[in-house]
């Protein structure tokens, strides 16, 4: 699939209340260390608690549409998925990663767009990296053809929003001071046809 846009990004969608209001939510519930389903535990560093409550997903609705619109992706979205607080450490990290399961859900919904809300503004590094195609085979890609090796570095700040087609690969690079907190989240819709 080609996209003439890899990402959207929005500033100051939400307020800096609402921004406090998660965090003030997200740690208030139980954090478990991040996983990834290969179970490579060096390739993800970070903490996380699941927020399931509408007066969040609600809101960043209307601009996730309007992303899937003026973005030219249209993808048919069904729902949201339990929100994913999330926060980076000093040295936390997440590798090259897609947000795409192996198998669709058991209602047939898969993932098709991923966003990340960052909710502070004290903390260094953990800039957000997006690329289309697959970096664990850049150096050969590299030799074929430089122009598909083109990675957009995002550095987000609090209240701006980032919204990527979730089949795309991307990463979060080492947070080099402070805590990044963040909101993530995913759109579910039917698969493709």
């Amino acid at each position: 699939m080609h996209l003439n846009n890899l990402f959207h990004v929005r500033k100051n969608i939400v307020s800096d209340d609402f921004c406090n209001d998660i965090i003030k939510t997200g740690e208030s519930k139980i954090f478990e260390n991040a996983r990834v389903e290969s179970n490579n535990n060096m390739a993800r560093s970070s903490k996380i608690s699941w927020i399931n409550d509408i007066k969040y997903s609600s809101p960043l609705s209307q601009f996730i549409q309007s992303a899937n619109i003026e973005s030219d992706w249209n993808f048919s979205l069904k729902e949201f998925e339990e929100l994913q607080y999330t926060i980076y450490n000093k040295g936390d990290h997440y590798n090259w990663h897609h947000d795409c399961h192996h198998k669709p859900y058991k209602n047939g919904m898969i993932r098709k767009l991923s966003f990340t809300l960052c909710l502070n503004n004290e903390f260094e590094g953990g800039d957000f990296n997006i690329w289309d195609g697959d970096p664990r085979q850049k150096e050969q890609i590299l030799k074929e053809n430089s122009e598909k090796t083109n990675t957009k570095t995002i550095k987000l700040k609090k209240g701006e929003m980032l919204v990527f087609p979730s089949h795309l690969w991307h990463k979060v690079d080492k947070v080099t001071k402070g805590t990044r907190k963040v909101l993530v989240g995913w759109v579910v819709g039917n698969q493709w046809k």
